[in-house]
């Protein structure tokens, strides 16, 4: 059996939007094209650029490819008031690019598309890495995450139980400085509790966020759907900003 390989992806961009090509993986038959626009488009317009898009990349790499837009929201473009469906796949045809607004079934797709080989030779000017080696990768980027794990069950266990055994084997003075700190603490609350003693700007700013909080809470009560409407332009507005940091993120010599 092959090991599955991946193909890097393709990025660029225009003053309205970016596209991602990506070649196929596995037993896929086709490459990917989504086209992302950051500002307003007629749908009409999207329905040609997407044609003119998948000719280009099917006459650069001659592999099948299904191409879909975006809007700056995240959200798939609809392109059913202008063509039969919202996504085309570019074939050749005696060479020529054929557009098909339509979803083909796999026995339509050439079979050698699912060759390894066919592929490697087809994108022979792109760099890719084996099933093994994206494996290898994600477990050392998850090393991190296992050394914070061990760190939360040694604060979490080991950390308590060996207070707990200082506790009970530690001689009367340790015992005594423990009781100390424990009413010198209390006095301090209570200092602030009866407003002789000033607050820092850290506890003072702590108040003023759980005040916030609380008010923010009570009139999501209030007005529940408000609150959901406001939930999801929060969400949209936060794709929309991720959606312009990958634009700005692409060089314009791509």
């Amino acid at each position: 059996m092959e090991e599955k390989i991946y193909f890097d992806h393709i990025t660029e961009k225009t003053d309205c939007y970016f596209l991602e090509y990506s070649p196929p993986v596995s037993s896929i038959p086709f490459a990917s094209l989504t086209v992302t626009y950051v500002s307003e488009v007629a749908a009409e317009e999207v329905a040609t650029d997407l044609e003119k898009l998948a000719g280009k990349w099917i006459t650069r790499y001659p592999v099948p490819v299904m191409a879909s837009a975006f809007d700056r929201h995240g959200d798939l473009i609809n392109l059913e008031n202008v063509r039969p469906i919202s996504h085309v796949t570019a074939t050749l045809d005696d060479g020529e690019p054929r557009y098909r607004w339509e979803l083909l079934e796999d026995e339509e797709f050439p079979e050698e598309l699912k060759s390894q080989g066919y592929l490697l030779e087809i994108y022979s000017d792109l760099n890719f890495r084996t099933q093994s080696e994206v494996s290898a990768k994600a477990r050392e980027n998850l090393k991190p995450i296992r050394t914070a794990k061990r760190l939360l069950i040694v604060w979490s266990v080991v950390v308590p139980i060996a207070i707990a055994l200082i506790e009970f084997f530690s001689p009367l003075w340790l015992s005594v400085i423990a009781l100390v700190y424990s009413f010198w603490k209390a006095y301090q609350q209570w200092l602030k509790m009866t407003g002789r003693k000033e607050k820092s700007d850290r506890e003072l700013e702590r108040e003023k966020d759980a005040s916030l909080k609380e008010h923010h809470h009570y009139h999501c009560k209030l007005n529940p759907d408000g609150f959901l409407r406001l939930k999801v332009e929060n969400f949209q507005k936060m794709e929309e900003d991720q959606i312009q940091k990958k634009y700005d993120s692409i060089s314009t010599s791509n």
